[in-house]
């Protein structure tokens, strides 16, 4: 096992004055989203550790791989849907609406700047330093589902955190085999864009 370094004690640090703020502001539901997107904005800052992994996809092949594993979330969500109302594609637009969602510039901003920053966040910083330190690419993709799921413990709906940790273990697996955020950014945008398609 190698030393931790600087971008690990980074997230570390980083990791718990987020969920500080999380906890004082729990119960303030309606402000979620501007609390969520101002975190993953500073968690944007990791974007100064960021290296490119030498041994990562071609560009085209991690793009099609997103494309695929943004079908693989849509399923998910499906499944879900079948299992609990709560996963709904109606109940997910009035658990977007309860967390200060109200505008579809949110959504943009969230699609094209808070998951490019959260993905950064936690795989480029999280799960790529674990699997480095551990040499065990599982442990890096069972911890970041973890930890990237427990933003959403504020929200008091556990099959939404249920649902985001399977989301993350596919999202990390992809990221795992391409080792680019850009699978797992294209994965999420897809995945929205699509559902707002068919349910729109």
């Amino acid at each position: 096992m190698k030393k931790m370094n600087k971008p690990l004690l980074w997230f570390i640090l980083s990791f718990i004055c987020f969920h500080i703020i999380l906890f004082i502001m729990w119960g303030e539901y309606n402000v979620y989203w501007q609390l969520y997107t101002g975190i993953m904005l500073i968690a944007g800052i990791s974007y100064v550790f960021y290296q490119r992994d030498i041994a990562s996809k071609r560009l085209l092949t991690s793009i099609a791989i997103g494309l695929a594993t943004g079908l693989a979330l849509i399923l998910v969500q499906v499944i879900f849907a079948f299992i609990t109302s709560d996963l709904t594609y109606t109940s997910l637009i009035k658990q977007l609406s309860r967390t200060g969602v109200y505008f579809k510039w949110q959504m943009l901003i969230t699609l094209l700047c808070v998951m490019p920053c959260h993905e950064l966040y936690m795989r480029t910083i999280l799960q790529k330093e674990l699997t480095q330190l551990f040499q065990r690419p599982w442990i890096g993709i069972v911890v970041s589902a973890g930890l990237s799921s427990s933003f959403f413990l504020y929200l008091d709906r556990w099959w939404v955190v249920l649902f985001i940790f399977v989301c993350q273990l596919i999202l990390g697996l992809s990221y795992a085999y391409t080792r680019r955020i850009v699978t797992t950014t294209v994965a999420q945008i897809v995945a929205v864009v699509l559902l707002l398609i068919f349910h729109g």
